[in-house]
């Protein structure tokens, strides 16, 4: 018997239609079914002729063979924080629009989690950051994201002056909108719209993009997981200090001032991600940025 976390974005599933469908189908399938205290009347009044679904609890969470999330890639990157820390592998489902993460499209949940109850599946690991934010050399916050920790402002469209240093060692003073620092899954991501480079999941690393810089020769920088960049301000002018903003993953936000630092390296968690037979990340790219099949071009590339 499995035990199956939900968790469902109720915009994108108002009426808890599809939630209740895939409660309903793990209960005939030999699975118990878990949800957010939020959504369980609502479900509850949409299920008839089973057990009503129980909500989750951290005690239940150590007992949790994998989630489902419903909803976009933010859905699932809000989710991700939260599960890593108890290693629950998670099965995206995407009801948004790109849906990079999600594994599956709404229409497909059904045959597809047929495969995950016979265990014709992989889990795959992404590494994932951890931002420190030091005043003065006092730690005033901290936090763990999947995608990015991005530097920027809040409101005025001005420049930020920063110093970038990479294992102690002084790389360049910085002058841009911002700068982000991406994992190879948030490299398709704003990273990617910012002019970076896109990085295959699986690999551990992280890309260091800077936000439109008022320089030419100012680009990408591949590093490894197991470098530590910091982060000053000390370059910053004092006109431009104002505004000055954190944020991890896009949902969490943290105010800097100009004798911030910040600190990021890879977390001590991982984001565990069911991987379906016959996918992978060069399909889903494809698909989601190309929007192109694969015809007969490619066969005649492939045959000679």
């Amino acid at each position: 018997m499995k035990h199956v976390y939900i968790i469902v974005n109720t915009i994108k599933d108002p009426v808890m239609a599809v939630t209740s469908d895939i409660l309903v189908w793990l209960k005939k399938n030999d699975c118990i079914g878990y949800v957010e205290s939020n959504v369980k009347e609502s479900i509850n009044n949409n299920i008839d002729n089973i057990d009503k679904i129980d909500e989750i609890n951290e005690d239940i969470l150590g007992k949790i063979d994998f989630a489902i999330v419903l909803g976009g890639d933010g859905t699932i990157i809000h989710s991700a924080r939260k599960l890593a820390q108890h290693k629950i592998p998670i099965l995206g489902i995407n009801l948004g629009n790109l849906g990079f993460l999600a594994e599956m499209e709404e229409s497909e949940w059904q045959e597809y989690l047929k495969c995950i109850l016979e265990g014709r599946y992989e889990v795959e690991t992404r590494m994932m950051l951890k931002a420190k934010i030091y005043n003065k050399g006092i730690l005033i916050d901290e936090g763990i994201g999947l995608n990015d920790v991005v530097i920027s402002r809040t409101t005025l469209s001005r420049m930020i002056g920063f110093r970038l240093f990479v294992n102690n060692e002084f790389v360049d003073d910085y002058s841009a909108d911002g700068a982000i620092l991406a994992t190879p899954t948030g490299s398709t991501a704003y990273n990617l719209s910012a002019g970076g480079p896109i990085l295959a999941p699986h690999n551990e690393m992280m890309v260091m993009t800077p936000i439109c810089p008022h320089s030419l020769g100012s680009r990408s920088i591949v590093l490894s997981s197991h470098d530590e960049v910091r982060i000053n301000f000390i370059h910053n002018r004092q006109s431009w200090s104002d505004n000055l903003m954190l944020t991890i993953d896009g949902q969490k936000g943290i105010e800097l001032e100009k004798e911030t630092e910040v600190i990021i390296s890879k977390a001590d968690i991982q984001t565990r991600l069911i991987q379906l037979e016959g996918h992978n990340f060069y399909n889903i790219l494809r698909q989601k940025l190309g929007n192109r099949e694969v015809g007969k071009s490619h066969e005649n590339e492939t045959s000679e």
